[in-house]
């Protein structure tokens, strides 16, 4: 017998299992303290589902934040859904596990990637929709790193946040 054991296959398994849960946890009981969520997904590929408005908007990588405003999430044992608010209209995004890219909670520091994913991705993707620019924004720019807002701010409490696409490339090192 020469089959050797796959441990590529379960560490990637493994750390989806974490996503997963981290998603059910917050699904169930809300998001605890400062912790937020960046979900960079493909939003190409065809088992995504997004309006299509929004997958012209985007390249091959597109990031969502799950903090302040997000209502409906969902998981099951294959993803993920979620209702955002873009640009004042709520919209329901399907995101298959198989699709996610990268998961980071900035509020504790913790990140993962799933370069196999990103081969996948790449493998069977059709032709990316046309970008209509690299517009980025950060609702929560203003806050600190740990998404904490100076002291003293409360514009927070005046200003609703809601749901915005960003570029992971603003969490790489340079």
């Amino acid at each position: 017998m020469t089959q050797k054991l796959d441990y590529q296959n379960m560490t990637h398994n493994a750390m989806m299992g974490i996503v997963r849960d981290a998603l059910e946890s917050v699904a169930t009981d809300g998001l605890p303290g400062e912790h937020h969520f960046y979900i960079t997904f493909a939003p190409q590929h065809p088992t995504v589902e997004i309006p299509d408005d929004l997958r012209v908007k985007q390249s091959d990588e597109m990031t969502i934040v799950l903090q302040h405003q997000f209502e409906n999430l969902s998981v099951s044992d294959t993803g993920f859904s979620v209702d955002l608010a873009f640009d004042g209209t709520v919209r329901t995004l399907r995101i298959p596990f198989a699709t996610v890219l990268a998961f980071f909670d900035p509020s504790v520091e913790f990140g993962l990637r799933f370069p196999s994913n990103q081969e996948r991705m790449l493998a069977s993707a059709k032709p990316a929709a046309p970008k209509n620019g690299e517009e980025t924004t950060d609702a929560d720019a203003a806050d600190g790193p740990s998404g904490e807002a100076a002291d003293g701010d409360n514009s927070d409490a005046e200003t609703p946040k809601t749901g915005e696409v960003v570029s992971l490339d603003t969490f790489r090192d340079k």
